[in-house]
């Protein structure tokens, strides 16, 4: 005996059945792994303050959370606050297949080819206290291992100027007296880190270089960057698509970079499976 599509004891089954086709069709895998970020923002330094940081984190944790990240936001942080807020958000992340996003907006040097993001209030006069107080992106890569977590993203968009040498020259307003000739003399921008397997890690701009504070309410990289980040393309599509608009809006001065070991695709926006079973013959 033939059934047809008609026959009324066979829709229960076939609503059943075109309602898991929905649910298919909205989200692929990739688009249901869990996923955390980690977005720090640090503006109010008391020896050199910075305008957008706060905008650029505050921004970029709202368009995350509207990606279905569960984010993490952490605003001026301390030397203690933030290794403690980075311990506490990797170790959390206990599943396998998880991903993890860590953003940071504000001030960071390099000095022997070792990047450090900068605190605020850090009472860093000379280099010994730098080691000390700043936080290391090799101290992050740490952190990272002790997390399950796969696929690791971090955004670095922290490359604005020597805070030391800037505090230096302003002697009328300087709340921190430099003693060391090391921080005033720190190479500019940051240092190029390679990235361990599974892990993409973006710069605001190249080696060597520093990066626009923006003249709008962002950064000039984190408002591209803002742009972009909702579309459902690869990680190094959408990057390239940030680096275009950056280059174009800093007249060719900024060129934002990245260096990637990820083995899988990478996704902020997964876009929808259209894989659709063939249901002509039900």
């Amino acid at each position: 005996m033939r059934c047809t599509l008609t026959d009324s004891k066979y829709l229960p089954g076939l609503a059943l059945f075109f309602l898991f086709l929905i649910s298919t069709k909205a989200y692929s895998y990739e688009d249901i792994l869990p996923r955390y970020a980690l977005v720090i923002g640090n503006s109010n330094y008391a020896f050199s303050p910075l305008k957008n940081p706060l905008n650029d984190a505050r921004d970029m944790a709202k368009k995350l959370r509207a990606l279905r990240y569960e984010v993490t936001p952490a605003y001026d942080l301390n030397s203690a606050q933030i290794r403690q807020t980075v311990a506490s958000f990797y170790k959390k992340i206990k599943t396998s297949n998880a991903i993890s996003l860590f953003y940071y907006a504000g001030h960071a040097i390099q000095s022997n080819n070792v990047n450090y993001l900068i605190p605020v209030n850090a009472g860093i006069s000379n280099y010994a206290l730098l080691q000390k107080q700043a936080f290391s992106v090799n101290e992050l890569l740490q952190a990272i291992k002790t997390s399950a977590s796969q696929q690791n993203i971090i955004i670095l968009d922290a490359c604005r100027n020597n805070p030391f040498e800037k505090t230096t020259a302003n002697k009328n307003k300087r709340t921190l007296a430099i003693s060391d000739k090391k921080l005033l003399t720190l190479p500019s921008g940051l240092a190029p880190i390679e990235a361990p397997s599974g892990t993409l890690i973006a710069y605001a701009t190249e080696p060597g270089n520093v990066a626009s504070d923006g003249s709008g309410n962002n950064g000039t990289y984190t408002a591209a960057l803002l742009k972009h980040i909702a579309k459902s393309e690869t990680a190094e599509a959408l990057f390239k698509k940030v680096r275009r608009d950056v280059l174009k809006a800093s007249q060719q001065r900024q060129t934002p970079w990245e260096h990637s070991s990820l083995i899988e695709k990478f996704y902020f926006l997964p876009p929808s499976n259209e894989e659709i079973p063939d249901i002509v013959g039900f």
